[in-house]
C-alpha cells in the first residue's frame, strides 16, 4: 500500500510541473494580418575604397509591402486574442513576414525584390528586426563606383516600436551589395534611415 501511495504521489508531482510548464509552453502559427506598406529615407554612404566615409551622398529610400500573412510564435495563451489586433505585431514574441522591396537612390538607381523580415520582442513593445532580400538593382553609370547594375542582397536591421494601433516607427541600416555571390561588378552602399510602417 505505502509502494502504491508512493507512486500516486510521485506521479502527482510530475503532473503538477507539467502543468506548471504548460502554462508558459509556446504555440507556433500562420497568421492573416491587414495590409501592411512601410516608407523609409536617410543618408547614404559607399563602401567602395573612392567614397568610404560619412553619411553625407545623398539620400536614398526603401518602400515595403507586406504580403498578408505571417509566422508566429508566442505563448500558447496569447493566441487567442488574435481576433483584437492591437498594433502591427501584436505583442507576438517571434515574427516572420515577407514583403516585396522596393529601393530608390536620388542617383537613379532603382532595386526591387523579395524577402523575409524576422522581428524579435526585446522588451515593453521594442522589437529588434532583420530583413534579407535578393534584389536586382537597375543603376546608371554615373552611380559607379558604389552601385552597379545586377543582383545583390538587401540587408536591414531595425530597431522598430508600434506607436498606435496602425502605425509603427522605426530606425535602420540598410546595406546592399551582391556579397561576391555573383560575377557581375560590385555594388557596396549603406544607408541610415528612418521609417513609419502603416497597417490598414
Amino acid at each position: 500500500m505505502r509502494r502504491l501511495l508512493g507512486i500516486v504521489m510521485i506521479f502527482t508531482f510530475f503532473n503538477c510541473n507539467q502543468l506548471k510548464a504548460q502554462n508558459n509552453a509556446g504555440k507556433f502559427g500562420l497568421e492573416i494580418i491587414n495590409p501592411t506598406i512601410s516608407l523609409n529615407a536617410g543618408p547614404y554612404r559607399g563602401r567602395t575604397p573612392q567614397t568610404d566615409g560619412l553619411f553625407n551622398q545623398g539620400f536614398a529610400g526603401y518602400s515595403q509591402i507586406y504580403f498578408p500573412f505571417q509566422l508566429a510564435i508566442d505563448y500558447r495563451s496569447n493566441f487567442s486574442d488574435s481576433a483584437n489586433v492591437i498594433n502591427e505585431y501584436n505583442n507576438r514574441v517571434f515574427l516572420i513576414r515577407s514583403s516585396a522591396v522596393f529601393h530608390i537612390v536620388d542617383n537613379g538607381s532603382v532595386a526591387f525584390g523579395v524577402g523575409f523580415q524576422f522581428s524579435w520582442l526585446i522588451t515593453n513593445q521594442f522589437y529588434i528586426e532583420y530583413q534579407v532580400a535578393p534584389i536586382y538593382l537597375e543603376a546608371p553609370k554615373t552611380a559607379a563606383p558604389d552601385l552597379n547594375s545586377g543582383f545583390n542582397l538587401h540587408h536591414i536591421v531595425s530597431i522598430a516600436r508600434p506607436i498606435s494601433k496602425h502605425f509603427s516607427i522605426a530606425i535602420s541600416l540598410i546595406h546592399l551589395s551582391n556579397a561576391g555571390l555573383v560575377s557581375s561588378k560590385n555594388s557596396n552602399q549603406d544607408v541610415l534611415s528612418l521609417g513609419v510602417k502603416c497597417n490598414f
